[in-house]
Parts: C-alpha cells; sequence; structure tokens
C-alpha cells in the first residue's frame, strides 16, 4: 500500500518538506528497495518503474488496468486508438460498413505472432469468437454489441453481423480485451492464454520475477517496419512513490508511473529534467452507494440523491487531487456529450440535500465508506467526508486490504458495505461504461446496483444507435441524466493517471493522448532512449 510516510522524525511534516528533502536526497533507487537487474553493455533499454504487478495474462479475460498496461505491449487488435481516441487501422488495414450493421474488415498482410508464424484469418475470426464464448467468461463480451455473427469472408477478409446498429465496436476491438490470439497454438497447447504471452505487438516476453521485473525485448517479426525503435523494454515493480522518484532521479529508471497519486506532481516539481504527462482520461472515481443489501440505509432515492447534492467535485478536485481530475458526470468529460448544467442531480446544493433527508426521515443519516488503499482513494474519501458533514451527514471511512475490499464490494452478493469508492475504466465511446447499470448484464455491479428498468431500457435504447444517429445525442443525455438522478452509483471526479521521464534520456513525446484501456505507455514503439 502506498501510503504517505508519518514516521518521520518531525510531526509536522507536509508534503511540501517532503519534496525538498527529497530533492536533497542523494539516495539512488537501490538504497530504496528497487530490484537489480543486468543490462548488457551499450544495449539500449527503457526501464519502465510500474506500480503494480499484472497479473491475469489472459486478454479475453483480464479485467485490471495494471495487467492491460503490460497487454498492451505483447498484443495488437484489429483497430486501435489515435491519440484523440478515434480508431484507426491495425491488424485491420481497412474496413468498410455497408450498412449499419456489417463491418467488413481487410486484414494486414505479413503479419507474424513473435514465435514467428504468420497470423491468418482463422486466427482473427477465432480470437474473436472465444471472446464471446460464454465459455470463456470475458466480462467485455457484453461490450462488444450485439454480434450475429464473425465469419472469414476472404483469406485476408472477416465480416463481423450484429443484430442492430452498435456505436463503439470499432474503438471496442481496439481494446486488450479484443486481442488477437494465436489460435494454432492455443488449440495445439503450446500457447495458454493465462499462464504465457504471446502476440504481435511491438515486444515479447524475455523474462518474469514475479513482483520484481518483467524484461521484454523487440517482437523481431513485428509488422511495424523498423519498430519498436528500442530493442528492450524492462518494467521494474516499484509500488513506492519515493522509490520512483529516487528512481528518476539517478537514472535506474526512464519511465514512472504514479498512478492516480495525488502527491506525485508536487513531488516531481523540483526535478528540471522530468517531463510530467498527466492525461484526462475517459476513467472516474465513483462513490458507490449500495441499494440491494437490506442492511445499508440508501434504499430511499432521496437518501441517494442528499448525498449525491452535498458533493463538492471542484474542492474534490482540487484539495484530494491537486486539480489534477476535474468534476465528472456519468458520461466521462474527455466524450464532450454532456452539458452537466442540464442534469437534475448534479450541482451542489446542500440545503436541498438537508431537505431532502428531512423528508426521508434520515436526518441522522450516518454511514461508512469502504476504500482500498490507493492514496488517491484516502485523499477523495476525506474531502467527501467533510462534504457531507455540512449537510449533516457523518461519515466514517474504513480502509481495508486488496483482498478485502474485492471481496466485500465485487465478489459478495449482496455486496458487504454501504458505500464504497471505486474507479471504472470508461473505454472509448459515452454507450460502453452505462452497460454496468444492467445487473443481469455485469454481474460484478450487481451486489449494488439495482435494477431500474426504466434506465435499462434507456440504456438500451442509446446502445442500439449508430454513431450517425441524429437523435444519439439526446439519448446519450438522458441516460446520463437518470443515472445522476437514480443516485445509485455517483461519478465524483475523472482518474488522472499522471506518468513522468527522464527527458534527457529519453524521448516519449507520443505519450500524451486520451485513454480509456490504461494504455500507459501510449506510443511506445517510437520512444527513443539517448
Amino acid at each position: 500500500m502506498n501510503h504517505e510516510d508519518t514516521s518521520s522524525p518531525s510531526p509536522a511534516l507536509t508534503r511540501r518538506d517532503l519534496v525538498k528533502l527529497l530533492a536533497m536526497g542523494t539516495a539512488g533507487a537501490g538504497a530504496l528497495g528497487l530490484p537489480a537487474l543486468a543490462l548488457a553493455a551499450g544495449e539500449k533499454t527503457i526501464v519502465w518503474g510500474k506500480k503494480s504487478e499484472a497479473s491475469m495474462y489472459d486478454p479475453a479475460t483480464s479485467i485490471l488496468a495494471s495487467s492491460w498496461e503490460l497487454l498492451h505491449l505483447i498484443y495488437d487488435g484489429l483497430t486501435t486508438l489515435d491519440a484523440n481516441m478515434k480508431p484507426v487501422p491495425a491488424l485491420a488495414e481497412s474496413w468498410e460498413t455497408p450498412s449499419p450493421t456489417k463491418y467488413i474488415f481487410k486484414l494486414r498482410r505479413g503479419v507474424k505472432f513473435s514465435n514467428g508464424r504468420e497470423m491468418t484469418v482463422d486466427d482473427a475470426v477465432g480470437s474473436l469468437r472465444r471472446l464471446l464464448d460464454p465459455k470463456t467468461g470475458s466480462f467485455f463480451a457484453g461490450q462488444m454489441g450485439k454480434i450475429k455473427s464473425i465469419t472469414a469472408s476472404g483469406p485476408q477478409s472477416l465480416t463481423i453481423e450484429l443484430a442492430e446498429p452498435y456505436a463503439p465496436l470499432l474503438t471496442a476491438l481496439s481494446s486488450t480485451m479484443a486481442s488477437i490470439l494465436p489460435m494454432k497454438e492455443l488449440a495445439d497447447g503450446s500457447f495458454v492464454p493465462g499462464k504465457t504471452l504471446m502476440g504481435t505487438g511491438p515486444y515479447a516476453v524475455k523474462s518474469h520475477v514475479q513482483g520484481e521485473n518483467w524484461a521484454l525485448e523487440r517482437n523481431t517479426h513485428y509488422w511495424q517496419s523498423g519498430l519498436p525503435k528500442v530493442d528492450r523494454l524492462v518494467v521494474k515493480i516499484v509500488p513506492n512513490d519515493q522509490a520512483l522518484i529516487a528512481g528518476l532521479r539517478d537514472g535506474s529508471i526512464d519511465i514512472a508511473q504514479f498512478d492516480a497519486s495525488p502527491d506525485a506532481k508536487l513531488l516531481l516539481a523540483p526535478m528540471s529534467n522530468v517531463q510530467v504527462v498527466q492525461n484526462q482520461q475517459t476513467n472516474l472515481f465513483w462513490l458507490v452507494l449500495n441499494t440491494v443489501a437490506k442492511t445499508t440505509p440508501f434504499a430511499d432515492v432521496r437518501v441517494r440523491q442528499a448525498v449525491a447534492l452535498a458533493l463538492d467535485r471542484d474542492m474534490i478536485a482540487k484539495v484530494a487531487m491537486g486539480g489534477s481530475g476535474v468534476p465528472a458526470t456519468a458520461i466521462a468529460p474527455a466524450f464532450r456529450a454532456v452539458d452537466a448544467a442540464r442534469l437534475q442531480v448534479y450541482k451542489r446544493n446542500v440545503e436541498k440535500a438537508k431537505a431532502l433527508l428531512k423528508e426521508a426521515g434520515a436526518t441522522a443519516l450516518s454511514f461508512e465508506i469502504v476504500t482500498g488503499g490507493e492514496p488517491a482513494y484516502q485523499a477523495i474519501s476525506q474531502v467527501i467526508q467533510e462534504n457531507l458533514a455540512q449537510a449533516g451527514i457523518k461519515v466514517k471511512i474504513a480502509t481495508v486490504d486488496e483482498g478485502t475490499f474485492v471481496k466485500r464490494v465485487w465478489i459478495s452478493n449482496p455486496g458487504d458495505f454501504a458505500a464504497s469508492l471505486l474507479w471504472y475504466a470508461g473505454y472509448s465511446d459515452p454507450a460502453m461504461l452505462p452497460l454496468w447499470f444492467v445487473p443481469k448484464l455485469a454481474g460484478f455491479t450487481g451486489g449494488f446496483q439495482a435494477e431500474d428498468p426504466a434506465l435499462i431500457k434507456a440504456i438500451e435504447g442509446m446502445r442500439a444507435m449508430a454513431a450517425s444517429d441524429p437523435a444519439r445525442a439526446a439519448a446519450v443525455q438522458d441516460v446520463c441524466d437518470r443515472i445522476h438522478s437514480q443516485a445509485n452509483q455517483i461519478p465524483v471526479i475523472t482518474r488522472v493517471e499522471t506518468m513522468a521521464y527522464r527527458k534527457d534520456l529519453v524521448q516519449a513525446a507520443a505519450m500524451t493522448h486520451v485513454d480509456g484501456y490504461a494504455d500507459s505507455l501510449y506510443g511506445v514503439v517510437n520512444y527513443t532512449k539517448n
């Protein structure tokens, strides 16, 4: 867990004091416990300090952003996203849409997996069918739309037929979950998803020491000629912000990932040779109020709306996250698809919150927010606690270990909590995240999300629209408004990932982008080492 160090002899040590101490410090990464790796003399290698180990290796079933970050380096999909989150060709060099429900993809010739075997249309068709197969158990299958069929329509062509239009299909195909796998090797057992990694991406795994490091080497069969520009990428697992900063300082780390650390930008400010990148993602922090468990006080929508109206999102963004995040609606601000001023339950109104509590007979409302150990959770929960106190709501914050958090929030049904702070990936289209408000299709929210037939109908209608449908904008606004009015899951602020790199050691300008799939090293094929 990454808690701010409180063991200093000075009880009044502030974050700014810590910045000064770190700036003056001379301890190298080794002194802070970073794993040592033997690098070949003269080899051009980029070292990435990553906060969390990758633990889920099957692209189709991986549900953790910490795993997606690595999988992006190993695998490709039919499409990828440009810096503005628009779909562009990847393993499919082009496509055509003769109707709103038919997509024909022309596969790129000469693509090979890292073992040297050429990718075929059977690999592409088989990978996508496997993703959709209920036996695979992919949470992402529902995010692919209502697919009728996936067929080979030629030696280098595949066709996807939909039962109804689905605007996000092309961007959904860019996710790691829709990666193209070597199906021949999967069938003969020489490749086992979940245990080994073999893709068409820019890097292949050379070695792995659990909890310490990954050594990745350039995929010599990579389909983009001359790329990646750096032959070796070493991934060090470094959970501690101070160790990451020390590694940047002494040059043992080229690129550091701070996730949503509320202090990272401040801590990095004194380092003039470090470039900080904070991308506005579609990922959001949410305050979840459990409406399924009978022991929680949130069955009454008025009580939930009172909690929502007491939130000061501007303060949360400014105080808890140092201004890195921005106030969020249920449809992420990065999509520019929602007018927040038109939402019925959004703008802070403490007096209205008090009136709703009085009307509901809940003037003595108190509850516990269960959070994980991520520093951002702590910082945000503390400001929420202060916000709600102004409406007469008493909040206790309970920080638990990751295993307990997952069991109580994600696995237990009903969930074993009254309220929780968590974050979701926002993906690549406004129609995608609302699926998690349909419990029968999103099992992992079933322990706390209420069945709301009107909301579900609105979500299904929006998801069945083509991107060109003139009614789509109004449908997106309506779904967002319904989610806010329901106040079962309340969006708080955007989750901004902080990345930093030694600009005197590496060139990684391509890192700046809008990301909905935890592609932390976006544009890595064009990074160079000085």
